[in-house]
């Protein structure tokens, strides 16, 4: 009885599975291009948000970080031997990026237009698709881990998702409406009561802000590190007494 219920235990549990090689490259390109475009993105994104002057080319830079992260969304959407929870979560990572690319225009239009809401609103919704592209990225990575049989790096992601929600998203929500309050009853402009807001900002927010994302980037190398591992061992056999981290 017991050696039938180790066996059934043993049935139950989810093995990892092998990817074909060109999928492995096609996840560790995925991986690269999404950690240097968030990368990019930020770093430009924070520079033409909060400081006045920036030459133009830094535009440039933020619009080829966007364009780096639809790409490596769309290498990771068309792997589709991971399985169906992963190719639903890379579907909504992959219009994520899309919403990111198209929102980024209007973030270039308000900047030479700033007092227009409409133009700020369109702006505001570029910076909550990057948040929602965040979570949805984690929630990829952990359908991808579970998969292959990484399960700290599951946990890891699902964590990571949850801090998302809790430090970036859930603020940003308070913070719209916090600045439509006081826009209504300052009978002011919305502009002013943001550019007041940043002006308050100290350090410690700004880590907490950079915290989850900087984790995240994190994740997302040593995704493309442990995809390469899959791949340079893809022809080696497999110790089936040997667990994975």
């Amino acid at each position: 009885m017991r050696a039938e219920s180790a066996r059934s235990a043993e049935s139950s549990e989810p093995t990892a599975i092998q990817l074909p090689a060109g999928d492995y490259v096609a996840l560790a390109q995925g991986f690269y291009f999404i950690f240097w475009g968030l990368l990019v993105t930020l770093l430009a994104g924070a520079q033409l948000l909060i400081l006045a002057g920036i030459p133009a080319y830094s535009e440039w830079i933020l619009g080829a970080g966007v364009v780096s992260t639809l790409t490596g969304s769309h290498r990771l959407y068309r792997v589709r031997s991971v399985g169906e929870r992963w190719h639903r979560r890379t579907r909504v990572l992959f219009v994520l990026g899309l919403l990111l690319a198209y929102f980024c225009i209007f973030f270039f239009l308000w900047r030479r237009l700033p007092n227009n809401n409409y133009l700020m609103g369109n702006a505001l919704a570029f910076a909550a698709s990057g948040i929602l592209y965040l979570v949805a990225f984690n929630r990829a990575v952990a359908a991808l881990a579970t998969a292959l049989g990484r399960h700290n790096m599951a946990m890891e992601s699902q964590l990571l998702s949850a801090s998302n929600i809790g430090l970036l998203l859930l603020p940003f929500a308070s913070i719209v409406i916090y600045i439509i309050s006081l826009a209504l009853i300052h009978q002011s402009e919305p502009l002013a009561e943001l550019q007041s807001l940043l002006g308050r900002a100290n350090l410690l927010v700004i880590v907490v802000v950079l915290l989850p994302f900087s984790l995240t980037l994190s994740l997302a190398w040593s995704c493309k590190d442990s995809v390469l591992h899959e791949l340079a061992g893809i022809d080696r056999p497999r110790d089936p007494g040997s667990g994975r981290s």
